[in-house]
């Protein structure tokens, strides 16, 4: 028997992000998505395990050289939001104009030198199709993977391979996630690999309590779904946890289930089975594939009425505000981590604040000597020249002491590519489309049980440069 224990949760303050104005008494559906929104998994467990699969089905499935069974999982190698170059076997971190802010081949970091000759001052276009998207945290292990790979054909002078290897690769995955290997391990360790939750489970039946709808919509199969939401969701309930919605859609073939017109199957509760049904679909409901018209329709919603929350900024935020005017939310979990680690560094970025603005004044200062000794470039010892030079002193000591408050300031975070919100000092691509498509987002759907069902969210005001600093 396998005694497996699963690390709790960091600990964080509850929050919840505005992006743009929700007034959540509006809404009357609040539809979730299931892995790694409702269900937690934990991460590195999980990935291992999908890492596995997939080294010993591109082996024994797809005559890879039996070296790579020797390959270790990397857990930090891949964070949400990078970009593979599937041609190139790249990995890029790009800020919110597209330009590469860090970058590897493979798993080895290009140098400042190195990376600014190859990529110079030129944006990525990401609409290219050799350029490949980390969405979710679902693709830790297929990224790690495949920038391993790309080691290996270096070494072996088989570049040739880079996007023959990405697409085999990809299909490892997608059948990891169809067959019974990856999942069955899940549900027959839950322990293991997903999170209880308590306070997610409470959160829900908050809602409830007030009079909201609850929906599940997921991507995954209802026999899944039963087994983990049965794990995770229905100890901390009374009743079954199908009784806690009052829609249940499971493979909703997402982003489709909100662009297309794929037609309901109910689901039989206890068997799983399928059928054909005509007619309406109803509050209580179990079903599988469907499309949200149908839903809107049938239950009398407007787009405006309804919130989904899920953790595919694509899938599950972008596609749905682009197409079908939805309210959205997204999970990040990465930011239970991240948040505290902000808070308590605040006082290091007060500090490179400061020293900035000092740098800058110094700067200033040498621009005066500098156009005096422009205009009198003859005398060698004139004392703008000697005013320049300790001045020079200066802005080198201070460089040293701004590098090392922003080496102390990202320790804790992700040691290859910093923070998912951020590329160097800038707004990450990723944080942009949180931006511009999340009406909402959080690190977890129970940081919602800290707001009333009626909660008005209100977003910041967003500062522009030419706003006074103490408005």
């Amino acid at each position: 028997m396998n005694n497996f224990n699963t690390p709790d949760l960091p600990e964080k303050k509850n929050q919840v992000f505005v992006n743009r104005t929700l007034n959540m008494s509006s809404i009357k559906l609040i539809g979730f998505d299931m892995d790694y929104t409702l269900i937690r998994y934990n991460v590195p467990e999980f990935e291992a395990l999908a890492y596995e699969i997939m080294k010993q089905k591109m082996i024994k499935e797809y005559d890879y050289p039996e070296a790579i069974a020797d390959f270790q999982f990397d857990k930090d190698f891949i964070i949400r939001g990078l970009a593979i170059d599937t041609e190139s076997g790249d990995f890029l971190k790009i800020n919110r104009y597209g330009f590469v802010r860090t970058a590897s081949h493979g798993t080895k970091f290009y140098s400042y030198e190195e990376q600014r000759e190859k990529f110079g001052n030129g944006s990525i276009d990401l609409s290219d199709s050799r350029y490949y998207i980390i969405h979710t945290l679902f693709s830790q292990a297929f990224g790690c993977l495949y920038a391993q790979l790309v080691d290996y054909f270096d070494e072996h002078n088989m570049r040739h391979l880079y996007k023959t290897a990405f697409a085999d690769l990809h299909k490892c995955l997608n059948d990891a996630h169809q067959e019974t290997e990856l999942k069955g391990n899940v549900t027959q360790y839950p322990e293991r690999y997903i999170y209880k939750s308590p306070a997610i489970a409470e959160t829900l039946t908050k809602f409830k309590r007030f009079g909201k709808k609850i929906a599940l919509i997921t991507n995954s199969d209802y026999i899944y779904t039963d087994k983990v939401m049965k794990y995770s969701i229905e100890p901390f309930i009374k009743g079954k946890w199908q009784s806690l919605f009052d829609l249940v859609v499971t493979s909703s073939e997402k982003p489709g289930f909100f662009t297309g017109s794929a037609r309901y199957l109910r689901v039989d509760e206890e068997t799983g089975l399928l059928s054909n049904f005509y007619g309406a679909i109803e509050w209580g409901g179990i079903y599988q594939g469907g499309n949200a018209a149908i839903l809107e329709k049938h239950l009398q919603l407007k787009p405006s009425e309804i919130i989904y929350f899920g953790d595919h900024i694509v899938g599950d935020v972008v596609t749905l505000k682009e197409t079908i005017g939805w309210r959205t939310a997204l999970v990040v979990q990465e930011l239970a981590e991240e948040v505290p680690i902000l808070s308590a560094t605040a006082h290091l970025r007060k500090q490179i604040s400061e020293k900035m603005q000092q740098k800058e004044d110094l700067e200033e200062r040498s621009l005066v000597c500098r156009e005096a000794i422009w205009c009198n470039p003859r005398d060698p010892n004139s004392k703008p020249r000697q005013d320049l030079e300790k001045i020079k002193e200066e802005i080198a000591a201070l460089d040293n002491e701004i590098r090392d408050l922003l080496s102390e300031s990202q320790k804790d975070f992700n040691k290859y590519w910093g923070e998912v919100m951020r590329a160097g000092n800038e707004v990450s691509r990723f944080a942009t489309l949180v931006e511009r498509y999340a009406c909402i987002y959080m690190s977890s759907v129970e940081d919602l049980a800290e707001y009333s069902p009626f909660k008005y969210f209100r977003s910041q005001r967003r500062f522009l440069p030419h706003d006074p600093v103490q408005y």
